[in-house]
């Protein structure tokens, strides 16, 4: 597990106007109710990451192999991580400090900072992905290989599902983070997904361009 402090994270402000919806943008009072959100999350917030390496067992048309088990990351997914000899199964969180805050947030009746909340939330998990996916391609350029964009559960046809057969092939509770019968993870605000590694993988061309579901809330297309 790498533990994280604020400043080890740069948070997208695209991924916050992406989340409160497509074309919105931060300006005026909500601006300021967020940049203070923002300014008191910093101080409580304890992000980290982890993950498990395996060596490449098989890539399937819409399966991949490793552990001995089979993840089900479907038709779009699985030609991305073709040419993988190693995948990385990862997890981040933003931790429980930050859904306690939230939870406080919320005791108070602040309808409206709950809502901001929520996608900052989003946009420091993206952050914390974005800090595993820098610091492993450092750690595996060294040694010659490539690695693929992240993958998670519950996009692009990857059933949700698949997250029981991926945590378990991860340590028990790993950074924290707990799975219930439903496949969801908590605290809320975390991420799990599969890497590729080898040295003919590349980052190509990302899902919204590739994938045809017009209603994902994630939907990053031009129209």
């Amino acid at each position: 597990m790498t533990q994280l402090a604020w400043q080890d994270i740069l948070v997208d402000w695209d991924d916050l106007n992406y989340s409160l919806g497509k074309g919105y943008k931060l300006e005026g009072d909500v601006l300021s109710i967020m940049l203070n959100l923002e300014s008191q999350v910093s101080r409580i917030c304890r992000p980290c990451y982890g993950y498990c390496i395996y060596p490449a067992e098989g890539v399937e048309e819409a399966n991949i192999r490793l552990g001995g088990c089979s993840l089900h990351t479907g038709s779009i997914i699985t030609p991305f991580l073709t040419g993988a000899e190693y995948f990385v199964l990862f997890v981040v969180t933003v931790g429980n400090e930050f859904e306690n805050f939230q939870q406080k947030v919320k005791s108070r009746g602040e309808i409206a900072e709950e809502f901001l909340l929520d996608s900052l939330g989003s946009a420091i998990a993206e952050a914390v992905v974005r800090r595993a996916c820098n610091d492993l391609e450092v750690k595996f350029r060294l040694s010659g290989y490539g690695i693929s964009y992240p993958y998670s559960p519950g996009y692009c046809g990857w059933c949700v599902s698949d997250q029981q057969i991926l945590f378990s092939l991860l340590p028990e509770l790993p950074c924290g983070i707990a799975l219930n019968t439903s496949s969801l993870m908590c605290p809320i605000k975390s991420v799990s997904g599969v890497i590729a590694v080898g040295k003919m993988v590349t980052k190509q061309k990302y899902g919204c361009e590739l994938c045809g579901k017009k209603n994902c809330y994630k939907n990053r297309k031009k129209k």
